[in-house]
């Protein structure tokens, strides 16, 4: 069903008029111009074109179309005669599957004619076709088999429009599974209409398919919109499958008349078994069978299209089409870090740490497990024991508890280390900040705002909307870290300077010394990044607010090592956001965009439950009026993707048209272009894609990527597909890198649905 190129001949003589064409004069002017057509072809070896009613109907609708209006154009204003295909189509003529027009309007004329006058004027409009290229083209086209006329006046200026509309019939293919296309027939016309919300994602939905063994598999981004799309019970699917050969070089293109399918139509499926089918693991996404192929077809070099069904009739045809998109990548951002200048670096005290985990069954204060320790030379500077309770039952036992659990804990490494109690510091306590970081991750954080005791009631029931028993346990979690002091030996210590400070910072409670240290490996760039993610230095962090900055500077380097513990991090410091100055927010914030492209990129169900925790609405608390515009760009494209994710389209317009207006102001050179139309194009925006480089390449200011996004944007789209522009720009693509465009149209076949473009690949590829 593939849409031929249009031009039109502009003639300005105006002169005015009182009389017209009878219809006796538009007959002797159809069959003279005809005539004139055909002996053209005939002289060039072409078949001749034969007359054909439903042309003629299309032809003469134009014409009056541009006599009443005085205006010479292909397209008409109405959505259902704007194509010289739509109009075709109107006229009952959805047989033919490739169709084009020529226009004009001839020089003033003095009615009435005499035989002689419509020889002249037949001679005059054969003429202006004949020398102007792209009409000319069209009259000589081989792969046109009919075509016909239609002619009126424009009475006011006594000029004639004419129409002539070219056209080729379909292909009947035989084997069809079933011998009534299922009952499926045509939806009106207007069908298009219940889409109309979603035309730009419905475009994409041909390239979601995908053959799996003997299924045809669709992937969908989004269940909402896929909902809404398909929200009757007789919505639905068919799958076309389209071989190679249908569109091979050196025959027409064999494309089935039938106003359903061109090649073999699969059994539809409709809107409650695809639901039923899905077999996405996320909430958000549809995956699922849409096909079944019989086995007799499995060998065949098929390629699936797709026909939507709206309330049980075929109402839209789409097919895999290559196009171009990509996201921005964020901007380089240097974190902020500051110096504590009248600290100096130490080099007596805390040479290494030895951390030991213990875990506890509920109401139990005995270890599931005693840890193995290990006994080092160094002398013991200090150790600290973080023991919890999980915070289900009654808060007089769980201090009990977690205090008993300390002892326990304090007994075992008094008798294994020989280490006097002095020396041993304990924080024993309910875990609530870990019970408020769980609730985050499972998004219940209405949870988080109750009393304790309400929740504690909650636990006590039999309630089964979380996995209470785990994270429970993982409450209940005990860490001691054990510090060993000495002297740092710049060629025999494991650690750097920088890191020898800061564990010697967290020991002493020391927050200047940390800061210094922290700084110090940020520019050193000599240090393990696994100690910023030990308990005791976290915790410490995070209630020195001033080591923050620093400290967010390093994760920012680090972030990919522990994703959950970074986002435990950014998570923890919201509760404490007024205690941080404009810097650390900043840092936090750039601290925020790489995680959350991390976590992004890398989505399943961990992320997104940890994209939650840091939810962009969370994020905005550090934001302030003073953040540079670059640091607000790399949060609009990390919130961008965290909405498209989650189906959010009013956030999603927010942040895409925020990064639109960024990058207009900024594209410069030819590589803005094309990444400016890429980003578009990620975003379903591919008119705007187009409406972007078209003048550029009208200035001829494309180069050779922007040319090809162009090209596979408007073929995408059917954008101006009837056109010469569109043409003209394959044949540039050819132009600037043949190889790349022919391998495009053989991988991406179906373009040939328009022959002019096979006309292109077949002489220039094959």
């Amino acid at each position: 069903m593939a849409n031929k190129n249009v031009f039109f001949l502009l003639l300005f003589l105006p002169v005015i008029g009182l009389s017209q064409l009878s219809e006796k004069d538009k007959e002797f002017i159809r069959q003279e111009l005809s005539e004139k057509i055909n002996g053209l072809r005939v002289s060039l070896g072409v078949k001749p074109l034969k007359l054909n009613d439903t042309l003629q109907k299309a032809a003469a609708f134009h014409s009056e179309y541009m006599a009443k209006y005085d205006v010479l154009s292909h397209d008409e204003t109405r959505s259902k005669y704007r194509t010289p295909k739509k109009r075709v189509s109107e006229f009952e003529g959805d047989i033919f599957d490739i169709v084009g027009e020529n226009i004009l309007y001839s020089t003033p004329q003095s009615f009435p004619l005499k035989k002689k006058e419509l020889v002249a004027l037949a001679n005059e409009m054969f003429t202006s076709w004949k020398n102007s290229p792209p009409h000319y083209a069209n009259m000589i086209d081989p792969e046109y088999v009919f075509a016909d006329l239609g002619f009126k006046t424009e009475i006011k200026k006594d000029i004639v429009y004419a129409t002539q509309v070219f056209g080729r019939k379909g292909h009947v293919f035989e084997n069809q599974i079933s011998d009534n296309a299922y009952g499926l027939v045509q939806a009106p016309k207007d069908c298009e209409k219940e889409y109309s919300t979603f035309s730009n994602l419905i475009m994409s939905m041909g390239n979601n398919l995908e053959i799996k063994g003997n299924e045809v598999i669709l992937y969908y981004h989004n269940i909402d919109y896929f909902k809404k799309m398909f929200s009757n019970p007789t919505d639905g699917v068919a799958i076309d499958l389209i071989s190679k050969n249908q569109m091979a070089c050196g025959k027409p293109n064999e494309l089935d008349v039938s106003p359903v399918y061109d090649g073999i139509l699969l059994k539809p499926i409709y809107s409650q078994e695809m639901l039923a089918n899905n077999t996405a693991k996320s909430d958000y996404r549809v995956i699922t069978k849409v096909g079944e192929i019989p086995a007799e077809y499995l060998d065949k070099d098929y390629t699936p299209s797709i026909v939507l069904i709206k309330n049980g009739k075929a109402c839209k045809y789409l097919y895999p089409s290559q196009t171009l998109s990509k996201a921005y990548d964020l901007r380089p951002i240097e974190p902020i870090t500051k110096d504590e200048l009248s600290v100096e670096l130490l080099r007596e005290g805390i040479v290494q740490s030895q951390i030991v985990n213990y875990d506890f069954k509920t109401n139990v204060t005995r270890a599931v497990t005693n840890p193995t320790i290990y006994n080092y030379s160094e002398p013991i500077h200090s150790i600290r024991i973080l023991s919890y309770s999980s915070v289900e039952g009654d808060s007089i036992n769980n201090d009990r508890l977690h205090k008993a659990r300390a002892d326990y804990i304090q007994n075992q490494l008094t008798r294994k280390l020989s280490v006097p109690n002095e020396k041993i510091e304990i924080d024993a306590r309910e875990n609530w900040s870990m019970m408020d970081f769980q609730l985050n991750y499972f998004e219940r954080e209405e949870l988080t705002s109750i009393p304790h005791d309400s929740l504690k009631s909650i636990l006590a029931t039999d309630d089964k909307s979380l996995p209470w028993d785990s994270l429970l346990f993982s409450q209940r979690r005990a860490t001691a870290i054990i510090n060993y002091e000495g002297q740092f030996n710049d060629s025999l210590s494991l650690e750097s300077l920088g890191a020898f400070n800061l564990r010697t910072a967290v020991a002493y409670n020391d927050p200047d010394l940390a800061n210094k240290a922290l700084y110090n490996m940020y520019n050193s760039k000599n240090y393990n990044p696994y100690i910023l993610f030990e308990p005791q230095i976290r915790e410490f962090i995070e209630s020195n607010p001033k080591t923050i900055c620093n400290y967010s500077a390093l994760l920012s380097s680090n972030y990919s090592i522990d994703p959950y513990a970074v986002s435990s991090f950014i998570h923890n410091c919201l509760v404490s956001v007024k205690k941080l100055d404009l810097d650390t927010r900043t840092n936090l914030l750039h601290l925020y965009t790489l995680v959350g492209k991390y976590l992004l990129d890398n989505w399943d169900v961990p992320s997104e439950r940890l994209s939650n925790v840091i939810h962009p609405l969370k994020i905005k608390k550090f934001s302030s009026t003073e953040i540079k515009n670059e640091l607000i760009l790399n949060l609009h494209l990390t919130f961008i993707d965290y909405f498209g994710q989650v189906n959010d389209g009013p956030n999603i317009s927010k942040s895409f048209y925020f990064i639109a207006d960024y990058f207009k102001t900024r594209s410069l050179e030819p590589e803005d272009d094309v990444d400016l139309a890429l980003f578009f194009n990620k975003w379903s925006m591919y008119t705007m894609a187009i409406k972007h480089l078209l003048p550029r390449f009208e200035e001829n200011k494309l180069n050779e990527d922007g040319v090809f996004v162009l090209a596979k944007t408007m073929n995408f789209t059917n954008y101006g597909d009837e056109t010469g522009e569109y043409i003209e720009i394959h044949q540039k693509a050819l132009e600037v890198n043949q190889k790349r465009w022919c391998r495009w149209i053989n991988i991406d076949f179906q373009v040939k649905r328009n022959h002019k473009i096979k006309r292109l690949y077949c002489e220039s590829c094959e």
